[in-house]
C-alpha cells in the first residue's frame, strides 16, 4: 500500500477530529463511505479508492483516512486513481478534497440514523443555509457591452462572482442532468432583442430566487456543481462548468439509497401522490391570485405617488402664475391671489406624501409580491417535476418491458424454428441484459417517488411563505397608513387657514331663465 509523500493540509486534520472526536472512537467504513458521497465522485471511482486505501477490518485509521482524502481530491482534479498518485506526488502539501465545511460534514453525520422517508430540515433551517444576492454588476466605462453581468453574492461561501445568462443556463442543465428527480424552477426566458431596464430588473429578481431555491435545497446546497457556480471566479464559465461535471453521475447513481428505493416508499404512495397533486395545484391557484392582487396593491401605491406628485406640481405652478387679474374679471374677489401664496408652499408636502408612497410600494412589492413569486416559482417547480415523473421515468420503465416482453416472444420463435444455438444464445445475453434494464428502471421509478415525497414535504414547509406574507401585509399597511396619516395631519392646518382667510363657500344659487343671477 502506497504511503503518502506530501505534508498534511489542517483541512484533513479537521476532518479526522469530527470523525473521529474521542480516544476511544473508531472511524468505520460506513461512516467514511457516508463522507466521500459528498465529494460527487462516480461509485466506480469510489471503489477504486477504497481498493487503494487498503481498509482492514471495517476501521478506518488515521492514515487510512488521510489516503482517501488525498485520492478523492486528486480524483477531482480529473485524474485516474491508482496508488502511484500518492507514491509519484512532488507537491509539498496534498490537495484538499472539496467535501464541504467541516460544520456541513458534522451536520451530515448527524442526520445518518435519521429517517430517510422524513425531510431533516425546517423553513428557518433552509433560509439559514445560504443568502444569496443578485446584482447587476455596472457596466464598465468605455466598453461597450453586449450583455448583463450580474454580481452573485454568497453569505455561505462569502463570495462574490460575476455571472452572465448564459451562465446560468449552463449551471441549469447540469442541475437537471445530477438532479432529475428534484425540483427545478425555470430560469426567466432570455430576450433575443435589446432588454429594457424593466425586463433586465425582472430577469434579475427571478435568478436570485432561483438560486434562493437550489442553493438552499437540502438535497443540492452541498453538491459540488453548487460550490463551483457560486465561488468559481475565472472565465467562461459556461466551458468550464460542463467540462468539469458533464457526464457526471446523477443522484441515483450516487445514492446509497438506490438499491434499497423500493422500501422507502409506502405502499398507498400512487394514491397519495395523485392526491396531493390535486390539492397543490389548488394551493398554486390560490398563490397565482393572491400575487397579482398583491401587484395591483403595490402598483396602486407607485401610482398614488407618482399622481400626488403630480398634484403638489400643479399647485405650485397655480401659485407661481404672476398673470394679473383685473377687476373686471374678479369682481372685486381676491379669492384667487390669497390661495396661489399658500399653493407656493405646498410643494415640500405634496413630495414628501409621494416619497412616503414611493417607500410604501417597494415595501409591499419585497415584502408581498416578491415572497409570492418565490413560492410560485416553487410550486410550478413542483408541477414540472410531476409531469417529468409521469411522462419520463414511467414511460422508460413502459418501454423497457415492452422491449422485453418483445425479446421473450423473439426467443420463443428463435426456439420454435429450430434456429442455430448461437442465435438463441445472443437473444438470451440480450434478454438478461434487458432484465438489467428492467431492474434499474424500476429502481429509478421508485427512486423518483422517493424523491417526490421529499419534495412534496419540502413545498409544504415553504407554504409557511404565506404567514408571513399575511403578517408583512398586515405591518406594511399599518406602518403606511400611520405615517401618511402624520403627514396629511402636519398639512391640516394649512388647509384649514385656506379657508378661514376667504369667505366660507356657499351653494350656488339656481340660473333664473334669462340667465342673470
Amino acid at each position: 500500500m502506497a504511503e503518502l509523500s506530501g505534508s498534511v493540509p489542517p483541512y484533513y486534520r479537521d476532518v479526522y477530529d469530527t470523525l473521529c472526536p474521542g480516544q476511544n472512537d473508531k472511524i468505520t467504513r460506513e461512516v467514511l463511505t457516508q463522507v466521500l458521497l459528498k465529494s460527487g465522485l462516480e461509485k466506480s471511482t469510489l471503489s477504486q479508492i477504497w481498493d487503494c486505501i487498503g481498509c482492514k477490518d471495517g476501521v478506518v485509521t488515521r492514515s487510512v483516512l488521510y489516503k482517501a482524502l488525498a485520492l478523492v481530491a486528486f480524483a477531482q482534479q480529473g485524474k485516474t486513481v491508482n496508488e502511484k498518485l500518492l507514491e509519484n506526488f512532488s507537491g509539498q502539501e496534498l490537495p484538499k478534497p472539496q467535501l464541504g465545511s467541516i460544520q456541513e460534514i458534522k451536520s451530515s453525520l448527524s442526520q445518518k440514523n435519521k429517517s430517510p422517508t422524513l425531510l431533516q430540515m425546517d423553513f428557518c433551517q433552509i433560509c439559514a443555509v445560504d443568502k444569496i444576492e443578485v446584482l447587476k454588476a455596472p457596466e464598465k466605462k468605455g466598453i461597450f457591452l453586449k450583455h448583463v453581468e450580474y454580481e452573485v453574492k454568497s453569505t455561505r461561501f462569502n463570495s462574490t462572482v460575476l455571472r452572465r445568462y448564459n451562465d446560468f443556463v449552463a449551471f441549469y442543465e447540469m442541475l437537471q442532468m445530477r438532479f432529475p428527480y428534484r425540483m427545478l424552477p425555470k430560469l426567466p426566458p432570455k430576450k433575443v432583442i435589446g432588454a429594457d431596464k424593466s425586463f433586465i430588473e425582472a430577469r434579475r429578481k427571478s435568478l436570485r430566487r432561483f438560486l434562493t431555491i437550489v442553493c438552499s435545497h437540502p438535497a443540492m446546497y452541498q453538491d459540488p456543481i453548487i460550490r463551483f457556480f457560486l465561488t468559481f471566479s475565472g472565465s467562461e464559465v459556461v466551458h468550464k462548468i460542463k467540462d468539469q461535471f458533464r457526464g457526471c453521475a446523477d443522484e441515483f447513481q450516487m445514492s446509497p439509497l438506490s438499491n434499497e428505493a423500493k422500501d422507502l416508499v409506502p405502499a398507498d404512495t400512487q394514491m397519495q401522490f395523485a392526491s396531493t397533486k390535486d390539492q397543490i395545484k389548488q394551493v398554486t391557484n390560490h398563490v397565482l391570485a393572491m400575487r397579482e392582487m398583491a401587484t395591483r396593491i403595490t402598483d396602486r401605491s407607485k401610482g398614488n405617488a407618482f399622481d400626488f406628485h403630480g398634484f403638489g406640481k400643479e399647485l405650485v405652478a397655480l401659485g407661481a402664475d404672476t398673470a394679473v387679474l383685473s377687476s373686471w374679471a374678479t369682481g372685486g374677489n381676491n379669492h384667487l391671489q390669497v390661495l396661489k401664496q399658500t399653493f407656493r408652499g405646498l410643494s415640500g408636502e405634496f413630495n414628501a406624501i409621494s416619497e412616503k408612497l414611493v417607500l410604501q410600494a417597494t415595501r409591499e412589492e419585497e415584502g408581498l409580491v416578491d415572497q409570492l413569486n418565490l413560492l410560485y416559482d416553487l410550486l410550478q417547480a413542483y408541477h414540472d417535476l410531476c409531469d417529468r415523473h409521469e411522462r419520463g421515468v414511467l414511460r422508460e420503465h413502459h418501454s423497457a418491458l415492452r422491449k422485453y416482453g418483445a425479446m421473450k416472444n423473439k426467443r420463443m420463435a428463435a426456439t420454435i424454428n429450430n434456429s442455430e444455438q448461437g442465435a438463441i444464445d445472443k437473444i438470451e445475453s440480450k434478454i438478461v441484459a434487458q432484465e438489467n434494464e428492467i431492474l434499474t428502471q424500476e429502481n429509478r421509478n421508485y427512486y423518483s417517488l422517493h424523491c417526490i415525497h421529499l419534495e412534496t414535504q419540502l413545498v409544504h414547509t415553504y407554504l409557511q411563505i404565506l404567514g408571513e406574507v399575511v403578517t408583512m401585509l398586515v405591518a406594511t399597511q399599518v406602518k403606511g397608513h400611520r405615517e401618511m396619516c402624520e403627514l396629511w395631519e402636519s398639512l391640516t392646518p394649512r388647509v384649514s387657514a385656506l379657508l378661514s382667510e376667504t369667505s366660507p363657500p356657499t351653494s350656488p344659487r339656481p340660473v333664473s331663465p334669462g340667465g342673470s343671477y
